[in-house]
């Protein structure tokens, strides 16, 4: 359940089935027992029960109150005078911004007649003959042909539409799995290979029961599933001995199961990604390890990778501008770049700010 609410499921509706069973026979008494019990499980997961979550008695065998409601000589108690259907269809639509930054990741590929790529509109509006940009790559291409999930052409794609676009490339193999499609001129999206991120462990593996520096496994961040590695450990928060508080430990040398940290983790190769309070679609991921998940998470802030594909780096300095003769030329040893404020500083400015 609290992989589903990091993963941005913030609503959901519980259905309490076989309400028909003999031995229950819709009485109110066994559905207040069941909702009672799963109330404290819902809220230790991130849920108000009051407001995030519907409960719904049906029964799936006979078809009662899933298409249609119950009738009242059958159950007479349940307030709520809605089908499980239009339950369903009466949940939020979560927000999304048809004029924020595009953001389109990359799930599959293939050739016909160009390259031909497949994703979701997780953000902003893309439209027929669109200058955009494939990140990490850098590659610049234009929309040819945008085909809706019903396979039929369009002039343009909203937030949440599964799109397949044409593009102007002659080969797929140009392409990867886990690029993000941006627009070229505005709000490319960043690329990194090293970020900060706030991580909640589930159960990690048995006869690995701690998540130290150095810890390798799977991320898995929109599109994009590859190899990772713990860096660093900035804080842990785990619940004390008598289990009803957490302690908070800066800088520890480990955390166990179920504590909640903040870490900076290292990829393999860079990648894009958002932070988590811009776009959350781009800044939540998930950690596994031989096949199970240990942690979900989200990205709290980043380091742009050196090669971003033409993406302007915070904080450095233009192509164009020249060096001063009386001032030597800046080394990389000596630039240190601040995650709190995603700006490049020379080591005697650092000093001075810090």
């Amino acid at each position: 359940m609290q992989l589903a609410k990091s993963l941005g499921i913030y609503k959901l509706v519980i259905v309490v089935n076989k309400m028909d069973e003999p031995t229950v026979s819709w009485k109110k008494e066994r559905y207040d027992e069941i909702v009672t019990a799963l109330r404290p499980f819902l809220a230790s997961s991130g849920y108000d029960p009051d407001t995030d979550c519907t409960f719904i008695p049906v029964s799936g065998l006979q078809g009662e109150n899933i298409d249609k409601v119950v009738d009242s000589a059958v159950c007479n108690w349940h307030t709520d005078k809605r089908h499980l259907l239009q339950v369903l269809d009466d949940l939020p639509v979560p927000p999304r911004d048809p004029n924020g930054p595009l953001r389109v990741p990359v799930l599959d590929k293939m050739q016909d007649r160009g390259a031909v790529v497949f994703g979701k509109v997780e953000s902003g509006t893309i439209k027929l003959g669109d200058h955009i940009k494939l990140m990490p790559s850098g590659i610049s291409c234009q929309v040819h042909t945008i085909y809706n999930g019903k396979e039929k052409v369009v002039r343009y794609a909203k937030p949440g539409e599964n799109v397949k676009l044409r593009l102007n490339i002659e080969s797929e193999d140009r392409v990867n799995k886990g690029d993000v499609i941006c627009q070229r001129e505005q709000s490319i999206v960043p690329v990194s290979e090293i970020f900060e991120a706030e991580v909640d462990l589930l159960e990690l593996i048995s006869y690995k029961p701690i998540l130290s520096k150095g810890y390798q496994c799977i991320l898995h961040i929109h599109t994009v599933a590859d190899e990772c590695t713990v860096k660093e450990l900035l804080v842990s928060y785990e619940k004390g001995e008598k289990g009803a508080e957490r302690v908070e430990k800066q800088k520890p040398q480990f955390a166990r199961s179920f504590a909640k940290i903040i870490c900076r983790i290292q990829t393999r190769i860079p990648i894009a990604l958002e932070k988590h309070d811009l776009i959350p679609q781009l800044g939540r991921f998930t950690l596994r390890d031989e096949g199970r998940t240990i942690a979900v998470g989200k990205v709290l802030k980043y380091k742009p990778a050196k090669d971003t594909g033409g993406a302007p780096v915070p904080g450095s300095s233009s192509k164009n501008e020249e060096t001063k003769e009386d001032k030597p030329a800046t080394t990389k040893e000596d630039l240190i770049f601040d995650m709190d404020t995603g700006k490049t500083f020379t080591r005697e400015e650092y000093a001075k700010i810090k």
